[in-house]
């Protein structure tokens, strides 16, 4: 599975979760990087911290990437 495709895989998921204390928590991580995060998570951000800005795909929203075929 690409970057790409496992992002999407993210974003799907975040956009579809009901529950307010999960989302306080994603936020939590976001918003405290000096707090312990997963392994997965510290390799995901290592990788899009190292992305040429070239190479990235430019978007204003969610919505527009979920909907690119």
């Amino acid at each position: 599975m690409t970057i790409e495709q496992r992002k999407l895989e993210l974003i799907t998921w975040i956009t579809g979760i009901q529950n307010e204390d999960l989302l306080e928590r994603i936020e939590d991580f976001r918003n405290n990087p000096d707090e312990k995060l997963p392994n997965t998570i510290l390799e995901l951000l290592h990788e899009s911290s190292s992305a040429k800005l070239e190479d990235c795909i430019e978007h204003t929203s969610a919505h527009k990437l979920l909907g690119r075929k």
